[in-house]
């Protein structure tokens, strides 16, 4: 049974959740106690906390990108006062309040107008705020200082899935996932992208692989699914659902509901 294609869920990771539905990987209380530390300036203690996330969830994504941050600042391309400004607009930013965290990028940029991952993490909050072009740009500038940046051309990709570029979109987390092959989110949303573009087969592919990265992604298993019903496979669908079920976190209350009328639509 055919179901409609807005209804797939996009992941995206990059600071910034974006429709059709909202999603972003969870907001933990250890996460944001990290990120509280390094905006307070406690770098050492904040760097072993987030070794500890990701050492208790490899692939956790956001923790990753805030230890590259304090990585740099180890290794003297950063100072404390940029890293400080990035890590309370990343604070700013988990609170919804957008514009104190767009002064407090634009201060790191002040300081360090060569560094990639501000202009990166300036490009998320510009796309918290709607303001796509911004963000674009800022993407685009992260990629000159740095062509081998998987993670700029991620989010560029991600905000070209949010306008239906379905093609470039895919383009870049192609070019992602040539830098850094374990990038689960990238394989996911080009799973989301291809989606759209009605290439099921390549979605499929790409779903199963972003669960074989990480087998905490429970969304991948509804948006495999959802792809096995387009592709006529309703039993297949079923038990992708049922996974997806047995591992959804209780946040996802609204992918939940769908799930579930899904199931009784095929038990029919």
């Amino acid at each position: 049974m055919k179901i409609c294609k807005t209804v797939v869920f996009a992941l995206f990771l990059a600071l910034a959740v974006l429709p059709p539905f909202l999603y972003a990987q969870p907001l933990t209380a250890d996460y944001l106690a990290a990120v509280a530390l390094a905006s307070q300036g406690k770098f050492s203690e904040a760097s072993k906390a987030f070794q500890e996330i990701i050492a208790a969830a490899p692939p956790h994504e956001r923790a990753r990108r805030c230890l590259h941050i304090l990585e740099d600042l180890e290794a003297k391309k950063i100072n404390e006062e940029t890293a400080a400004h990035l890590f309370q607009g990343l604070a700013y930013f988990y609170q919804d309040k957008f514009s104190e965290a767009l002064a407090e990028a634009n201060l790191a940029l002040q300081i360090n107008p060569r560094y990639k991952r501000a202009y990166n993490t300036r490009g998320g909050v510009y796309l918290g705020l709607g303001q796509t072009d911004q963000a674009l740009a800022d993407y685009n500038r992260a990629l000159q200082l740095d062509p081998g940046y998987a993670g700029a051309y991620y989010n560029r990709g991600c905000v070209y899935l949010r306008t239906k570029q379905y093609g470039r979109a895919i383009a870049d987390f192609d070019r992602a996932l040539k830098i850094t092959p374990q990038y689960a989110s990238a394989c996911y949303n080009r799973g989301v992208a291809h989606f759209q573009k009605g290439q099921f087969l390549w979605a499929l592919a790409d779903f199963n692989r972003a669960l074989e990265i990480n087998p905490r992604l429970a969304e991948a298993h509804m948006n495999r699914g959802l792809t096995l019903e387009e592709l006529g496979k309703e039993k297949e669908a079923v038990a992708a659902y049922k996974k997806f079920l047995q591992s959804a976190p209780p946040g996802l209350s609204q992918e939940i509901s769908y799930v579930r009328k899904r199931l009784e639509v095929l038990a029919k």
